[in-house]
Order: structure tokens, then C-alpha cells, then sequence
């Protein structure tokens, strides 16, 4: 089994489309694929799959409650109408109760305590023979966001062509990414505009900016101390809404580009 963790700097670059996308279309592909939503902050996979055609059964218990409680890892899984995809959702209603204690399980440090849970996870679902184990967690450098890194085996490094991303990515790379041992790092270049797909005459000012900013991130990943090649470069696409393109959409641009994704993941 190989657990996948997808991971950005800041939120707003698409990491949860992607993850949940991603995780999707390799069930469809016949693998065996459990996503976890493990964005503790602002969960959001429960009201995508609930707009999507899934037909899902709900587990008696979420990930957040098992990572402070004494929960089994099998009451956490949702099983859903399609063979190879189960999920497993969390609950921001857990981190508004009052109790101080709970927020600071999950929030602060814990002496190792979330991470020890998140290896018991991880057993278990190499139990059930999965073949990815996916994590869609919270941007930034958290406690949580660093535990999920820990235990990967890869790491979706999610980009935006924006100035912003290129001292965040710095920031994130020497006090997270190159402390990491065993995990192999990627990155994905996401919502790329190229002039030929706009439908307006672009600024030539901001097309310079689009390019420039695309080389500083590109050399920031590759020229580190731990480089990180990239591994898709996702274009812009309007997006009406978070949706499961893979699956309500099948022709959709972004449909066919998760497809490559997918085909150079399995073959890394």
C-alpha cells in the first residue's frame, strides 16, 4: 500500500479538487483507494461527495473523533456504491464543542499522540489490502498537516503560478520538506493560464508576471536542498463549482487531465 499525502503552502490552490479526483479515478482504475479528509480546520469532502452521484454508506464514527477517542479505524470508513473507493470524512463540529482539551488533542503537539493513531490508521488499512491510502490535509505547517507528511510514502507538493507561492514554498520546504526521510516528494504546477485558452486579450504585463513567477517556483523546487521535480502541470480551468469531474463529467478538460495524473502516479 502506498499512502499519498497532498500538501500546499496555503489554501486556494486546489489541493482538495485534486486529492479527491485523483483518489476517484484511481478506484475507477481498479485500485483499492480509502481518502481522508484530514483538513481539521475545514473539512469539506462530506458536501462534495453529497452534491456528487455518489451513493455513499456513512460510518458510525468520523476521523476526528478517532483521533481523539478510542474508536476502531473500521467505524471511521464509509464504504460508497463503487467498489474500489471508501472515504473517510472529518467533523469541524468536534473542534467547536468547549472542551479546551479536545481542540488541543488535535491542535497542538500531543506528544506524538495523532501520529500514533494515524500509524494504527494506516495498519489498518493495509489489513484490508487497499492500495493507496490517500490524505487531503491542511495547508501550511501544522502539527497535523506534519504528521500526515511523516507517514507518507509520497507527497503531492500543490503550486499556484502566483509570486506569494514562491517564499511560502521556501518557508515550507526547509522546516518541512527537507526533514522528511523515505518519503519522495512531487510537485504540481495547478491552474496554469496559457494565452491560447483565454477568452480575453491578456495584459502583456501580466503574461511576463504569469511566466516569471512559474520560473521562481520551478527554481525553487528544483534548486533546494531537496529537489522537487515536477510531476503535472494542471491548466486553468473554469470551474463552476468543486465537483467529482471524474465521475459527472467524464469529457470534461479537467476530466482528461487528471487521467494523465493518474497514469504518471502509478508508474513513479
Amino acid at each position: 500500500m502506498e499512502t499519498i499525502t497532498f500538501h500546499s503552502y496555503r489554501g486556494g490552490v486546489g489541493k482538495t479538487v485534486l486529492s479527491v479526483n485523483t483518489a476517484v479515478k484511481l478506484a475507477l482504475l481498479g485500485k483499492k483507494v480509502c481518502l481522508v479528509d484530514f483538513d481539521l480546520r475545514a473539512p469539506s469532502h462530506q458536501s462534495l461527495f453529497a452534491s456528487s452521484t455518489f451513493s455513499i454508506t456513512p460510518a458510525t464514527k468520523s476521523f476526528t473523533g478517532f483521533l481523539v477517542g478510542d474508536h476502531n479505524p473500521q467505524n471511521i470508513v464509509n464504504s460508497t456504491d463503487r467498489e474500489n473507493f471508501f472515504c473517510v470524512f472529518s467533523n469541524i463540529e468536534i473542534l467547536q464543542q468547549k472542551d479546551s482539551k479536545i481542540r488541543a488533542k488535535l491542535t497542538q503537539h500531543g506528544e506524538g499522540r495523532i501520529l500514533a493513531k494515524l500509524f494504527e490508521f494506516i495498519r489498518y488499512c493495509n489489513s484490508q489490502k487497499f492500495d493507496y491510502l490517500i490524505f487531503d490535509c491542511m495547508p501550511g505547517i501544522t502539527y497535523r498537516s506534519l504528521d500526515a507528511l511523516v507517514v507518507s510514502d509520497k507527497v503531492m507538493v500543490v503550486t499556484r503560478p502566483v509570486k506569494s507561492e514562491i517564499s511560502g514554498l521556501r518557508l515550507v520546504i526547509s522546516e518541512c520538506y527537507s526533514k522528511l526521510e523515505g518519503a519522495q516528494l512531487f510537485s504540481i504546477m495547478n491552474q496554469v493560464e496559457h494565452i491560447e485558452d483565454l477568452a480575453h486579450v491578456p495584459n502583456p504585463l501580466d503574461v511576463n508576471f504569469v511566466k516569471v513567477n512559474i520560473l521562481g517556483i520551478t527554481k525553487c523546487l528544483e534548486e533546494s536542498n531537496t529537489p522537487i521535480p515536477l510531476l503535472h502541470s494542471f491548466p486553468r480551468i473554469p470551474f463552476v463549482t468543486e465537483r467529482i469531474y471524474v465521475l459527472d463529467e467524464k469529457d470534461h478538460p479537467f476530466t482528461m487531465e487528471i487521467e494523465e495524473f493518474c497514469t504518471k502516479l502509478i508508474q513513479e
